[in-house]
């Protein structure tokens, strides 16, 4: 009775084991493919999502003063489609510009006087060419042309008035503003690393440039003749983003339900 009992338990325990093995044998082999599937639609043309967060670094135009003084922080959300190499992107960004400081010559020196701080509403649109590199086409490098158009200005402080004292005297100053361009643009080159099998790190590194002034500052001391300050929005840039294929998502989704 014994000897029957422990070959029961024995069946029961190997039964087990043998469809415990079976059923991680067949998970793997459904991680296997969906990751070949994830990794199939994230290199097939069609849409994508492109969450994007960088920096600008501006030289400061007065020669009297030197360094990267001029700065912008700009992130944002865009959409693309990819055909082949080439992709086009557009979207929605939101910039934060930090103009380089206004310095008027006063009492036979410099004096400081202001510097700006715009937010805008932007418009990118994107050209972007690459190829993909490495025996599993995990990298692919690439070049790009983004054209950049001021919608809004939700924060707009430029314009003011004040006074600057002196040691024996005190000096009115006024200052406007005045929008110019909304077109700047960006050109550099770019990497996009494959994520989860499923989508991209893209890596940016590049340049603003401007056909024009993007704004123009008028500034004025008591009654002398007014001077005219324009501002560019140019400069080294970096941007981190992130590609999101559509077609992955949609998949993802159908898998949840």
């Amino acid at each position: 009775m014994n000897k029957h009992f422990l070959f029961l338990v024995f069946f029961i325990i190997s039964s087990t084991a043998f469809s415990q093995v079976q059923t991680n044998a067949l998970k793997k082999a459904s991680r296997l493919e969906r990751k070949d599937t994830y990794r199939k639609l994230s290199d097939d043309d069609g849409l994508f999502l492109q969450p994007q967060f960088g920096m600008r670094y501006g030289q400061n135009p007065d020669p009297l003063f030197s360094g990267l003084q001029d700065l912008t922080l700009y992130y944002g959300m865009g959409v693309g489609y990819r055909k082949g190499n080439l992709s086009l992107e557009s979207g929605l960004s939101l910039y934060h510009h930090t103009s380089s400081a206004v310095y008027f010559p006063i009492w036979e020196r410099e004096e400081y006087v202001m510097n700006s701080d715009l937010a805008a509403l932007v418009l990118p649109f994107t050209f972007r060419y690459d190829i993909p590199t490495g025996e599993k086409e995990n990298i692919r490098l690439g070049a790009f042309l983004t054209s950049n158009c001021s919608l809004i200005f939700l924060k707009d402080d430029d314009s003011r008035a004040g006074s600057i004292r002196g040691e024996d005297e005190e000096l009115k100053y006024s200052l406007s503003s005045e929008t110019k361009s909304p077109f700047f643009f960006k050109t550099g080159v770019h990497s996009k690393i494959r994520m989860f099998n499923s989508s991209f790190l893209n890596l940016e590194v590049g340049h603003f440039f401007a056909l024009g002034t993007n704004r123009q500052y008028t500034v004025a001391l008591e009654d002398a003749p007014p001077r005219e300050i324009s501002r560019k929005w140019e400069g080294i840039t970096w941007s981190v983003g992130a590609v999101l294929p559509i077609g992955v998502l949609e998949e993802k989704f159908r898998k949840k339900e």
